[in-house]
């Protein structure tokens, strides 16, 4: 199979993917429990106003970690010996900003939501809202409570729709919708519902099957780093691109082997890439070819008849999946406008250009890193940078092309945003990203004095400082 199918059964398989057997999400206000009743049993994040300074808050994120894990108290000397996965590889706990700094990071993306939608698309347009990658629902309930509180105009024409595989995360998300989760405060009193505003759609956003034609905003929060990537190397005699297929022997070993690439969606991805601004800069077809050895045939038959040089060059892991998602935006959305925000460089990747890490953690407490993605399905995580620059311009390319789905071509004339016609129109403006560095996005839309500490620090916006925001 192809490397992206490799890395998509080990993360996804619903029979022993690491995603659909070993994750959950930590909740810092409490252990996982089942579905409705942990969302309707939480409190509300931190107070971050008690704490000296973000070492403390950081030491109270490990104390409430342990607990989530059913590691006792997180005090010293407690829990010593619990038996939180057995022994070996068991349950896999990830953390996200979402949770970390909730209701502020779910607040900050809702100013942001709300102006964006008001200089837009108000009074002509509803607010409507995809999300993928929801997880536990924190995001959307975070939204929609600042929206009911703050924006009640805008709250009563918003609609919440969540794009969701898992069966488990959907019931998470419809107890969230339906008023789990604490007030702001120290007492758990019920919030309101929002059932009346959320829609949770069950199914894969690749394999989503209607077009939305109305205007609406396409949210996914670190979902690009799991995105599923392709192995290329090229030959270094001509620069032939080399897809990977991975192979199994009789002993269940991994290796890879390289052909040429004849899968469509490799080679779209490669013809569209030479197109971009950025690979006519660079002068290479690849960031692993060197642009003199691109350029001059002299150079790349001088370097092949060097003893034991390679015949292929180094690894590069090409995002097909994320041109999958754009295309899907392209065809499906129409009329989108994204905000998205992952990972744009990741420390100890394995070898090769764009490389994911790969890595599990072991008795609950010891992470354990891979040299090679190709491990025993299920039992690792395997995510990846994003090259947002890369992606921005190829965002461009792609909204540029003519939609197969109904879209509409890029020199339809575009409607002006203060008349009725401009309801149902693609807003060409928004044809472009905009690269925001993760603490300058949260600084300009958070509400940061609830998110300092006493000596004035701010962990919202320091913390993630190798992500990004995108939006348009």
């Amino acid at each position: 199979m192809l490397a992206r199918d490799f890395i998509e059964d080990s993360l996804y398989n619903p029979n022993y993917g690491y995603f659909a057997t070993k994750v959950e999400i930590f909740d810092p206000d409490g252990k996982a429990r089942d579905v409705e009743l942990q969302a309707a049993e939480r409190a509300e994040g931190f107070e971050f106003g008690s704490y000296r300074n973000t070492a403390q808050f950081e030491d109270e994120v490990a104390r409430r970690y342990m607990v989530f894990e059913g590691r006792g108290s997180g005090h010293p000397g407690e829990g010593e010996g619990a038996a939180v996965m057995g022994q070996g590889v068991g349950r896999q706990v990830w953390h996200t900003p979402t949770e970390l700094f909730k209701p502020w990071y779910g607040r900050a993306l809702a100013r942001y939501l709300c102006a964006s939608y008001k200089l837009n698309l108000f009074p002509y347009n509803d607010l409507i809202i995809y999300e993928i990658g929801a997880g536990n629902g924190t995001l959307m309930g975070d939204v929609l409570d600042y929206l009911a509180a703050h924006e009640p105009d805008v709250y009563a024409r918003t609609k919440y729709r969540i794009i969701e595989i898992s069966e488990r995360l959907q019931g998470m998300q419809r107890g969230r919708a339906n008023g789990g989760a604490g007030e702001l405060g120290k007492e758990k009193a019920r919030r309101r519902g929002h059932e009346d505003k959320v829609e949770i759609i069950g199914q894969s956003i690749f394999d989503f099957d209607r077009v939305v034609h109305e205007p609406c905003f396409f949210l996914a929060m670190e979902v690009l780093d799991n995105f599923p990537h392709d192995v290329v190397r090229y030959t270094t005699d001509t620069h032939e691109p080399m897809q990977c297929v991975v192979s199994i022997d009789a002993s269940g070993d991994y290796s890879e082997l390289y052909e040429p690439v004849h899968d469509p969606l490799i080679a779209r991805y490669l013809s569209l890439r030479s197109k971009l601004p950025s690979s006519r800069s660079r002068g290479s077809p690849s960031p692993v070819i060197h642009p003199l050895l691109a350029q001059s045939t002299l150079l790349r038959s001088i370097y092949s008849t060097i003893p034991f040089a390679p015949n292929l060059t180094a690894p590069e892991f090409v995002p097909t999946r994320q041109l999958e998602l754009l295309e899907i935006l392209r065809d499906k959305f129409p009329n989108h406008r994204v905000l998205m925000s992952d990972f744009d460089t990741l420390p100890e990747a394995i070898e090769g250009v764009n490389a994911p890490v790969v890595q599990t953690r072991y008795a609950g407490e010891q992470t354990v890193p891979c040299t090679t993605y190709l491990v025993q399905p299920g039992f690792f995580d395997i995510f990846f940078p994003t090259d947002f620059e890369t992606m921005r311009e190829l965002y461009s390319l792609v909204m540029a092309q003519a939609s197969s789905a109904g879209g509409a071509s890029p020199d339809a004339p575009l409607a002006s945003p203060t008349s009725p016609s401009s309801a149902g129109t693609p807003r060409l403006s928004g044809r472009t990203l905009q690269v925001h560095a993760h603490g300058s996005f949260l600084e300009t839309w958070g509400e940061t004095d609830m998110t300092r500490t006493r000596d004035g620090s701010n962990p919202m916006v320091e913390s993630y400082a190798n992500a990004k925001f995108v939006c348009n």
